[in-house]
């Protein structure tokens, strides 16, 4: 089911064990953020084509981090398109060098082939969709290449997996996860000025997300500091 955060966004919650999924339409780009795992793809297709869409004609994939429940859906999305695909550099990196221990995939039991990543992402970088246009702000924590993304304009901000409802906050027991990191990363975000925030898991925040990140960081602080 999409729930419709502005014109052009629709947050789509997970399914089980899957990510969060942002659908965006913005002049000819149609921009998924995050893809779930892709054992759901059937599901999500039935999602965007309410609003006109379909996996088919996905041109970005943008990915908040690397981890399987967030990326493994891109498999599919490829089977059936060439959308371009975004990481941040630290994850996109060993990926395109064809290790894909950071997807967690062994972990979990998946055999996700190699692909490439086509856009590596930095901290500072600008996503430009048109009239959606995404600021890039890296936060490790979660993972090393984990990225929150502004929506210029709009008080809208994707956390991944960085910061979550209810004061809760991304596991720090992954490779490439850290406790301090994730502390510096979520005080800079409880600095940010933004009102909705749309997370890698659990609902979105449609009301003084701000609050929440501030919440969120005084727990990680208790927890690891």
């Amino acid at each position: 089911m999409l729930d419709q955060i502005t014109d052009s966004i629709f947050f789509i919650v997970s399914r089980s064990f899957d990510s969060n999924i942002t659908y965006i339409k913005s002049g000819n780009h149609e921009v998924l953020v995050d893809t779930g795992t892709g054992l759901y793809t059937s599901s999500l297709d039935k999602d965007l084509q309410t609003q006109g869409s379909s996996i088919d004609v996905i041109t970005d994939v943008v990915l908040t981090h690397s981890h399987i429940d967030h990326i493994g859906g891109v498999i599919p999305l490829l089977e059936k398109g060439s959308p371009k695909l975004y990481l941040h550099k630290a994850e996109a990196d060993p990926i395109n060098n064809g290790d894909m221990s950071h997807t967690l995939g062994d972990t979990f039991g998946v055999d996700l082939p190699p692909f490439k990543i086509d856009v590596v992402l930095e901290e500072g970088d600008i996503i430009d969709f048109g009239d959606v246009r995404l600021q890039v702000f890296h936060t490790p924590g979660h993972s090393a290449g984990s990225i929150v993304m502004e929506v210029e304009d709009s008080g809208i901000l994707f956390t991944g997996d960085t910061m979550f409802p209810g004061g809760s906050f991304g596991r720090v027991d992954f490779p490439t996860g850290s406790p301090k990191k994730l502390v510096e990363s979520l005080r800079r975000i409880s600095e940010m000025e933004f009102e909705i925030a749309l997370p890698g898991h659990m609902n979105a925040i449609k009301y003084n997300a701000r609050r929440s990140a501030l919440m969120s960081y005084q727990m990680a602080k208790n927890w690891f500091e």
